[in-house]
């Protein structure tokens, strides 16, 4: 009876051994599946892309400012003046929607002095937008303004209305340009490149703007050179692509 009760249990311990092998064999099977799985392999690079498109479009903004003791006398100066501006850009040749009012405040200066405040003068400003398709009559635009009363200038901005284009253009040339170094660098290093994980990009809206603070001269007997130039249109990636 001893020796059936070694047996059974002999073979008991023996069934109990090999389940627990083929557990140990699939726990270390499941680790080294997770091991491979934590460490993929990956590369990270950057590409640009630029366009240069030539500027056929310009937004000049400037202002009329008056000042008077009395408000009303400030505001009807510069409703007289901003009409001349505006009658002389018309007569200039810029369309009458080409010409808009950007913005309009009145406000009074005011001082300290030892703790008392003293009210000055009231101003208004009437801010004009003008834009026009040709860059090269934004000089002219600022003369006739000035000759006519406008005596602030806040802005001159150019831009193309071929942005999108380039801007597409960009974007192809900045995924290009990081796919290339991508394969480089893998070739490189020995492996080979594969799908790609991520892309994000950084983009600049492209424009050049003049600004100036200072105030205008009342007149001027000669042209305000202006030269547009081109806009630049650049656009960079940043992808990551996974390596096998």
């Amino acid at each position: 009876m001893k020796k059936i009760l070694s047996k059974k249990f002999a073979v008991r311990a023996t069934a109990v051994s090999i389940l627990a092998a083929s557990l140990a064999l699939f726990s270390s099977c499941y680790i080294r599946a997770e091991d491979r799985k934590d460490q993929s392999r990956w590369i990270s690079v950057s590409g640009t892309g630029s366009v240069s498109v030539k500027s056929d479009f310009a937004t000049i903004e400037l202002a009329v400012v008056t000042s008077n003791r009395s408000v009303i006398e400030a505001a009807r100066i510069n409703a007289e003046t901003t009409a001349k501006v505006h009658a002389a850009l018309t007569e200039a040749g810029f369309a009458d929607d080409s010409i808009t009012t950007k913005n309009y405040r009145i406000w009074q200066d005011s001082s300290y002095r030892n703790g008392v405040q003293y009210r000055g003068d009231y101003r208004v400003t009437n801010s004009i937008q003008i834009e026009t398709h040709d860059p090269r009559k934004a000089g002219n635009a600022i003369d006739v303004a000035v000759k006519a009363g406008a005596n602030e200038f806040s802005s001159i901005q150019f831009s193309s209305t071929r942005t999108d284009d380039a801007l597409r253009e960009a974007r192809t040339l900045a995924i290009k340009n990081a796919a290339e170094a991508a394969n480089l660098m893998a070739k490189t290093a020995g492996a080979e490149l594969g799908k790609i994980i991520s892309i994000q990009e950084n983009y600049a809206p492209a424009g050049s703007v003049v600004r100036l603070s200072k105030a205008m001269e009342a007149a001027n007997d000669f042209a305000t050179p202006i030269n547009a130039g081109d806009n630049v249109i650049s656009v960079t990636v940043n992808c990551n692509y996974e390596l096998k």
